[in-house]
């Protein structure tokens, strides 16, 4: 792992669902501008078409979400104490993913 991925408290950093969740939710975020651009240039109907891929990578990465959350939960004595760390552990994995030491 790089540096900033250790930032990530276990056991989500140790987690390979919870990282490829974030990933692809990452990935929807870029591809929605890029499809809202898109969609811009070329206007409607066609232009809508292009939203079907962060859609796409939405429900994908809420199935990774589902199955890593179905893991980590158990590791925690109720489901505040698991949320909370969870929330952490994605700001930390987004903060690393925008702010990488140089």
């Amino acid at each position: 792992m790089t540096g900033w991925t250790t930032q990530v408290e276990e056991p989500f950093a140790g987690e390979p669902k919870f990282w490829r969740a974030v990933a692809l939710s990452t990935a929807a975020l870029v591809t929605v501008f890029v499809a809202a651009v898109g969609s811009a240039l070329v206007g409607a109907p066609a232009g809508l078409a292009l939203f079907a891929v962060p859609v796409a990578l939405l429900a994908l990465s809420l199935t990774f979400a589902r199955a890593a959350s179905a893991h980590t939960r158990q590791q925690f004595a109720d489901r505040i104490a698991w949320r909370d760390a969870e929330r952490r552990a994605v700001g930390s994995a987004l903060t690393g993913l925008v702010r990488r030491p140089r």
